[in-house]
């Protein structure tokens, strides 16, 4: 008897993984992770800069300058008057400015939304769920500016933050496809 109940409970057992197997291939609707194709980057430029005081303000204004067709930036937290005024430079110059912001920061007393729209600088915001934690610029399509760091004056003085600045036009092609989903997306 005793052996026919280890026998029932075996059996038991092995059902249950089966079912577990089974229902978690059938019953698992999340959409499979797949890896973004990886882009060979035979001839670049690369360099680093690092917050506080690193030069990654001036490093990012120094970009926005020498910028003389597009620019696309999606930004988390924008509070930097000297990247605000290099941005309305570069409009005022007639580079193709666009800027996607956070809703949430975008409505900071300090954020540069306002200013950047009252130069003519076209701005959209965030909508919809989660926050807009994107840090990227992608300049004349050749040059991409990513990393950890917001554009604040905090950022610059006194966190510990981080941008990469590549010039790679196949990246950057990469970084203004996904930068144009985003825009038609906040319209």
């Amino acid at each position: 008897m005793k052996k026919l109940k280890n026998i029932i409970s075996l059996i038991a057992l092995i059902v249950f993984v089966v079912v577990l197997l089974v229902s978690d291939k059938f019953l698992n609707t999340s959409a499979p992770v797949t890896a973004a194709p990886m882009t060979t980057l035979d001839s670049c430029r690369i360099a680093s800069y690092f917050s506080p005081d690193g030069g990654c303000e001036d490093a990012i204004v120094g970009v926005i300058d020498d910028t003389r067709r597009t620019l696309d930036c999606a930004i988390y937290t924008f509070t930097s008057r000297e990247i605000a005024q290099a941005l309305i430079r570069a409009h005022e110059r007639g580079v193709s400015v666009r800027i996607i912001n956070d809703r949430v920061q975008a409505s900071d007393k300090y954020a540069k939304k306002r200013y950047l729209e009252k130069s003519g600088v076209p701005i959209r915001t965030h909508i919809g769920g989660g926050i807009f934690h994107n840090k990227f610029l992608v300049a004349d399509s050749i040059t991409i500016i990513t990393g950890s760091y917001n554009w604040t004056a905090s950022a610059n003085e006194s966190n510990y933050e981080n941008i990469v600045i590549i010039e790679s036009p196949a990246l950057a092609k990469t970084y203004e496809e996904q930068f144009g989903k985003l825009w038609d997306k906040f319209e």
